[in-house]
């Protein structure tokens, strides 16, 4: 099963990734609006409906905004959100013969998983400081998490077994 990481840095990704054509022209804004199903949420073979809203601003080197997800279980109605906000410093470094790695430095409250209408699941907060490493071929390799200054329960559950208890799968 995938780890929290995965999904958390993920964002990042989408946010740094998304923001690397329009960084030269910078100040951009964009917003993210999508609404999907997931037909086999976490292997679970059970459906779960997905809503991403957000909105997302980038300058030169950083971007701020916000990315929330709303996860549904449409057999019994529970609905989590999960989202990202804040602002993100973001570097790009060349590791030569084409590879580079995205250094993101994110602050504040990065990340925090809620029913909606209901108690928090979990929240990180503080600094976190990640390379994401590409190959030439802009084909991501991994991530090298550098700084962790706060509490980010994140980086130890289980993303999917948090979801699938939480949406009552």
């Amino acid at each position: 099963m995938r780890k929290f990481v995965t999904g958390a840095f993920a964002a990042a990704l989408l946010i740094a990734t998304c923001v690397i054509p329009v960084l030269a022209a910078g100040p951009d804004h964009e917003t993210i609006r999508d609404t999907y199903a997931d037909p086999d949420f976490c292997g679970t073979g059970q459906t779960v409906n997905a809503e991403a809203t957000g909105v997302f601003n980038g300058w030169d080197d950083k971007v701020f905004g916000h990315i929330r997800t709303t996860w549904t279980n449409p057999a019994n109605g529970i609905a989590v959100y999960d989202s990202v906000s804040g602002g993100a410093k973001v570097s790009f470094i060349d590791d030569g013969d084409g590879a580079y790695t995205i250094a993101v430095t994110r602050e504040g409250q990065p990340f925090r998983v809620q029913v909606v209408g209901g108690p928090l699941i979990v929240q990180d907060a503080g600094l976190i400081i990640a390379y994401n490493h590409f190959d030439a071929d802009g084909n991501y390799l991994g991530t090298d998490v550098v700084v962790v200054d706060g509490p980010h329960p994140g980086f130890t559950l289980d993303w999917c077994a948090l979801m699938i208890d939480a949406l009552q799968l």
